[in-house]
């Protein structure tokens, strides 16, 4: 018994002597985690950012009418997915055409 006592003791006094120690410790592994997750943060939002920019410009850039005519379904299909726009392959080409100008001038806005 008395054993017992000496060991929650010296557990204690332990504890007492070397929690100081593990709490700083605690707290300089929150501040990296912190510090970490604003970079990341920062990080995504800059290439959010780039990406939103990317579509900007290729939305600006889309071929004209005419030339998306040219164009097989397949490729104004990719073309379409490329910027973000969903269109009905089984629709007929025109209506493709007409789809991806009509969402590229909403995406636009």
């Amino acid at each position: 018994m008395e054993w017992i006592i000496a060991v929650a003791v010296a557990l204690g006094l332990a504890a007492f002597f070397f929690w100081p120690r593990v709490s700083e410790k605690i707290d300089e592994v929150q501040e990296d985690i912190t510090e970490a997750r604003e970079k990341v943060e920062e990080k995504f939002e800059e290439v959010i950012e780039d990406v939103e920019d990317a579509v900007k410009e290729a939305l600006n850039n889309l071929p004209t009418k005419a030339q998306l005519m040219k164009l097989t379904k397949a490729k104004i299909d990719e073309l379409a997915s490329e910027v973000g726009i969903t269109l009905d392959r089984r629709q007929t080409k025109e209506k493709m055409v007409a789809d991806l100008q009509k969402q590229a001038k909403k995406a636009k806005q």
